[in-house]
């Protein structure tokens, strides 16, 4: 039986709650893929055109009203056409985060067993990555590495070299070393592994990322602008480490605070 209340002239029920939530929610996603970005803006100047034209609908003024509507029919297609990009990646959030949350416990249970030896694996691996990003750093060798423990990246970059090795700091720096051709572009780490070398990621487009940051930069927060992965960035200029996840970035990490976050990216 449904819960019913009335208040006023209006029944409000469980399901009417429930809905107003979900779209509330689904409106709140939304803005957190757009906000920043130019698309945020297109989108804004499309919900002023709508509320012109019912405005001018509900004046009566038929001539401008008629040019505003050839707008408004072609909404849903123009949508699309416009936030492709955007609609792509709100359904790669969506599934993402329901496959992730419907098999958690799943996954928790069946690893049980193994949980030590992982553990192990994985602060071995954030120590290796560790000593490697500190060289880096000090030679001044510009890097980027994402992890993406459970997303899959494919589709969002292009080009890139497979590679599926083990971590190992040696590896790590022959793969950034200014003479292999394998050093201009993204490291990706995925499950434990070096998956993918070269990779050349989208760019964010916010402009409120300060001038002084380079494409190297403007790319690791784009791709933490559109999926669940944390990104780590050492400067060609100036030998800084860097770090960034959900489109946000900290600048020049000393080596404790590396460490610590590279053992909970893995």
């Amino acid at each position: 039986m449904l819960l019913l209340v009335q208040i006023g002239f209006f029944n409000i029920t469980l399901w009417d709650v429930l809905d107003v939530l979900i779209v509330g929610y689904l409106l709140f996603q939304i803005y957190k893929l757009l906000r920043g970005s130019l698309a945020f803006s297109i989108f804004l100047g499309l919900v002023l055109v709508y509320c012109t034209w019912w405005l001018v609908t509900f004046l009566g003024m038929p001539l401008l009203s008629s040019i505003l509507g050839q707008f408004i029919s072609v909404g849903m297609i123009a949508l699309l056409i416009l936030f492709q990009p955007e609609v792509r990646r709100f359904l790669l959030l969506v599934g993402q985060g329901s496959f992730r949350a419907r098999f958690k416990m799943l996954e928790r249970f069946l690893k049980q067993g193994n949980t030590a030896t992982s553990d192990e694996v994985k602060i071995a691996n954030a120590h290796a990555i560790n000593k490697a990003i500190q060289q880096m750093a000090k030679t001044k060798t510009g890097a980027l590495m994402i992890f993406a423990p459970n997303t899959n990246l494919e589709g969002l970059y292009s080009s890139g070299v497979a590679i599926h090795a083990d971590i190992s700091t040696q590896l790590i720096l022959s793969i950034f070393n200014k003479d292999s051709p394998l050093h201009d572009g993204a490291l990706i780490i995925r499950k434990e592994k070096i998956t993918m070398a070269s990779c050349v990621l989208p760019v964010s487009e916010n402009p409120k990322i300060p001038q002084k940051l380079g494409l190297r930069h403007r790319a690791a927060i784009g791709i933490t602008e559109k999926t669940s992965t944390v990104s780590f960035i050492v400067s060609e200029e100036t030998g800084h480490i860097s770090y960034a996840r959900n489109g946000q970035v900290i600048l020049n990490l000393g080596e404790a605070k590396l460490l610590e976050l590279l053992e909970r990216a893995l």
